[in-house]
């Protein structure tokens, strides 16, 4: 059975569906948590009253849920910019990794026109893989991309 685009998307989409995803406002929670920790004791007690007078930082994509912006400032009173970066790195490395994984898996699925091929290099995906009766369903992947894959968490709620 040849594979079109639109299956091969559907398939990558519903491997990456079962990947847990990250709970933007937890992340947004934590980097807030760390920069009071690193706030001078005065700042913090004006942040504990008056949070809206002190300044705010970007923190970026770290906040995207994929719908809708958490919020993309932390409150940042006196806190650097550089520290505040540090406080990110772990978090837009994981992202980072979440996304090369996708790229990885998608470009494996991209590469098979048929669903023999995919079968062939991806057999971990069976139940992602589309039928003759119903084409649209999804497919396996390689072993570093299921390695990828497992480091984050894939298949939710599997130990």
């Amino acid at each position: 059975m040849k594979l079109n685009k639109y299956q091969k998307k559907a398939i990558v989409s519903s491997i990456m569906a079962d990947v847990p995803k990250v709970d933007k406002t937890k992340r947004r929670a934590a980097i807030q948590a760390e920069v009071v920790k690193l706030m001078s004791p005065a700042v913090r007690k004006v942040f504990n009253t008056i949070p809206s007078a002190l300044r705010t930082q970007h923190v970026g994509d770290l906040c995207y849920d994929g719908y809708s912006w958490v919020t993309r400032d932390v409150i940042a009173g006196d806190v650097a910019e550089k520290d505040i970066k540090a406080i990110c790195e772990p978090y837009k490395a994981e992202d980072e990794t979440r996304y090369k994984a996708e790229r990885s898996l998608a470009g494996v699925v991209e590469a098979c026109s048929t669903l023999k091929q995919l079968k062939e290099r991806l057999p971990e995906f069976t139940k992602y893989y589309p039928t003759e009766e119903a084409p649209t369903a999804n497919l396996p992947a390689l072993a570093n991309v299921v390695a990828d894959l497992s480091k984050l968490g894939w298949p939710k709620g599997a130990k």
